[in-house]
């Protein structure tokens, strides 16, 4: 038979290896979404160009928003911004979370 101390040490090592496995899903889940949102801003960089031929020989198109073809790179600038921010605010959340589940698992326990 085991004694409590064993079996809150069995208990202990389980929660830390579910954690490990969901934060791995968590990291595979956010990594396929980044490589998924670079591809859709190739395509839609590529589709623009596509759309406005000339944008590629002028060499002040880029850095005046007032030319009509520059419509498309402002709106991808514009989304991968954005989403770069809440992925990076969704990160922060769950770092901010893990930190106190680990403060508040390691600081009462009864022995």
């Amino acid at each position: 038979m085991r004694t409590e101390a064993e079996r809150i040490e069995i208990l202990h090592r389980r929660a830390k290896e579910l954690e490990r496995r969901r934060n791995e899903r968590q990291m595979a889940g956010l990594g396929s979404v980044s490589a998924f949102l670079a591809v859709l801003l190739i395509f839609i960089v590529g589709r623009t160009s596509r759309m406005s031929p000339g944008l590629a020989g002028d060499p002040f198109t880029g850095s005046s928003l007032l030319s009509e073809s520059t419509g498309g790179y402002v709106l991808a600038a514009v989304i991968a911004f954005f989403l770069g921010v809440v992925i990076t605010a969704v990160c922060i959340k769950i770092r901010q979370k893990k930190e106190e589940r680990y403060r508040r698992g390691s600081g009462n326990q009864k022995p």
